[in-house]
């Protein structure tokens, strides 16, 4: 299976992340699942819509609209699927091991 990690499609067994990222540690993160039938996402604006409402929720940057659609269709592509259900996961990332949202963040994992 091939991932989007970042800003890249990589193969599985290089999808890592830092057993020191929030999303892991403290569940600072949020995610958002949708599902493709014949290579086309349902309603894929609304979800990233509902992504971005929840990054907002909790001070979270994430990537624009335009970058996590393209992502989504690549990671479909690569992995030469039509339907199937996509997880979008964006997490603060890598950072102090605190609770407290600081103004300068790691790069989302998504």
């Amino acid at each position: 299976m091939q991932i989007f990690l970042n800003d890249r499609i990589v193969p599985e067994h290089e999808a890592l992340i830092s057993v020191f990222d929030h999303g892991f540690l403290y569940g600072d993160g949020i995610y958002e699942t949708m599902r493709a039938y014949d290579g086309t996402v349902f309603m894929l604006d609304r979800h990233i819509e509902r992504l971005n409402r929840s990054a907002s929720l909790i001070q979270l940057t994430v990537p624009s609209p335009d970058i996590i659609r393209d992502a989504v269709y690549e990671t479909i592509r690569a992995n030469g699927l039509k339907s199937v259900y996509v997880r979008v996961t964006v997490s603060r990332g890598k950072g102090p091991l605190d609770l407290i949202l600081h103004s300068v963040q790691s790069p989302p994992l998504w």
